[in-house]
């Protein structure tokens, strides 16, 4: 028997996390069914008992895109092994620059470096590229600010 699977809900949607802070900057933040430690380092007030936010806005931006790539994958039965993306997010406190007058960490810049395992023709994988870079919601706050993320593929061969 066939499994029906329902499209994904169209519309506006709320997601709400919830985050607690007790002392220091640690925060415990429940997001769904979910536990997310956030904290800075010693040196910046905190006991580096998790990443800083920052680096989870980051880790966001790399795993929003892997999700992407996955299911324009999916719908083009585009087949793949591993996929591993190494994301940088630049920020700048430079009081002066364009946008940035106010002291506060402005991100100026993104890349994504994505390895994908793959033997697909080189024009398969030029249409996943086209169809998934654009795709992710993460990535679309930096185009929006006037930053869309860099993004660097390299296609490696398939595991055996």
């Amino acid at each position: 028997m066939a499994v029906i699977r329902q499209k994904e809900q169209v519309g506006r949607r709320m997601r709400v996390v919830e985050s607690s802070c007790v002392a220091g900057t640690r925060c415990d933040v429940k997001a769904g069914d979910h536990m997310i430690v956030t904290d800075e380092a010693m040196g910046r007030g905190g006991n580096g008992e998790g990443a800083p936010p920052l680096y989870h806005f980051t880790a966001a931006l790399a795993a929003c895109q892997t999700v992407q790539i996955v299911k324009v994958a999916q719908a083009m039965r585009f087949k793949h092994g591993a996929i591993n993306i190494r994301a940088t997010a630049t920020t700048d406190l430079i009081e002066g620059i364009d946008g940035n007058r106010d002291g506060v960490m402005h991100f100026n810049e993104a890349e994504l470096f994505i390895d994908i395992e793959t033997d697909e023709p080189a024009q398969k994988l030029d249409r996943l590229k086209a169809l998934s870079e654009d795709r992710c919601p993460v990535g679309r706050l930096f185009a929006d600010a006037g930053f869309a993320p860099k993004m660097v593929w390299n296609a490696l061969p398939m595991k055996a």
